[in-house]
């Protein structure tokens, strides 16, 4: 069965469209958790949340945090006025750490923190292990999320390499010593260190993690992760839970950049197993971190699905 996806491509402001056939599903291992919500950090760009407001809620990738969101967070407010609140994940940024870091624990996170500020519904913006904490939580939750961006992650397939490039970098960070440096000093010794090892595809990718080397809550230097829950929790972050017999209706993007290989166009008819109303955006030019790589793209994608819908072509 042919069914649409659809490709950007940069051409002036123009974009071209292309279309994929696409077919396969692939049935995962039941999973079920008990979910035990924590008050996660975050930082409110724009205006401040209020009842019956429909703020947007970003959620950042594995290894990354609210920062390195921010200027992404900083244009969509600016842009659009909306308030946008960049979460930090749990055992991530300035959020608590704990021996758990599964999906339906991240996902009772984002619905806890909504409660918080008596937020009925959302625009959830999630960044691979955040897009799955944002499909998780729209697949449980369906009522609290209004739409649904997932950034360059699938929950049908997997990429095999993460299940060793993720270990790795968890155990470079977890032996490079930076304890007495200043801030300057402990991002230059463990970029050096990283580089020798050659862990990362681009030189983006590596600042996005040095990003988050910073101040501890004991004004130590340091690594703002929980590395020893990370490094455990690696095939639970790499995978998907079971979600079968749930479904998210609501309207459902899938960013994804050409160059990363994180969604298969294939992917897709098993997306809409789980998101009857999705499509999936190809980025040209740009690999994992779209965001980052382009910028202006990624907004005007982002933009065109949640102001200006009916103009896109879905299946």
């Amino acid at each position: 069965m042919d069914v649409l996806g659809l490709t950007i491509r940069k051409l002036g402001n123009e974009y071209q469209h292309c279309i994929k056939a696409i077919s396969i599903y692939r049935s995962k291992k039941i999973v079920r958790e008990k979910c035990t919500a924590i008050n996660v950090a975050h930082r409110i760009h724009g205006p401040s949340p209020t009842p019956g407001s429909l703020p947007i809620i970003v959620l950042h990738g594995c290894l990354e945090s609210k920062k390195n969101w921010e200027n992404m967070c900083n244009h969509i407010t600016a842009s659009t006025n909306k308030t946008v609140i960049a979460v930090d994940a749990r055992n991530h940024g300035d959020s608590p750490h704990t021996l758990g870091h599964d999906y339906h624990n991240l996902a009772a996170d984002v619905s806890k923190l909504m409660k918080k500020f008596s937020i009925e519904q959302s625009i959830i913006v999630g960044h691979c292990m955040g897009g799955k904490t944002g499909m998780v939580l729209a697949l449980t939750e369906p009522s609290k999320v209004a739409s649904l961006i997932v950034v360059d992650t699938s929950p049908v397939s997997t990429s095999g390499s993460m299940d060793v490039k993720y270990p790795k970098i968890v155990d470079a960070m977890s032996k490079i010593n930076i304890k007495g440096m200043s801030l300057k000093r402990a991002r230059e010794f463990a970029e050096n260190k990283m580089l020798e090892l050659d862990l990362f595809h681009s030189q983006h990718e590596l600042q996005n993690v040095l990003l988050n080397i910073g101040k501890l809550s004991d004004k130590s230097i340091g690594w703002k992760y929980n590395l020893k829950t990370l490094k455990k929790s690696i095939a639970d972050i790499n995978s998907f839970p079971d979600m079968s017999g749930k479904t998210y209706r609501g309207p459902t993007l899938f960013v994804a950049g050409r160059l990363s290989y994180a969604i298969p166009p294939e992917d897709l008819h098993g997306i809409r197993t789980l998101f009857p109303s999705a499509y999936l955006v190809y980025v040209e030019g740009v690999g994992h971190d779209i965001h980052v790589e382009d910028p202006i793209t990624f907004f005007n994608t982002i933009a065109q699905f949640l102001f200006y819908q009916p103009k896109i072509p879905t299946a």
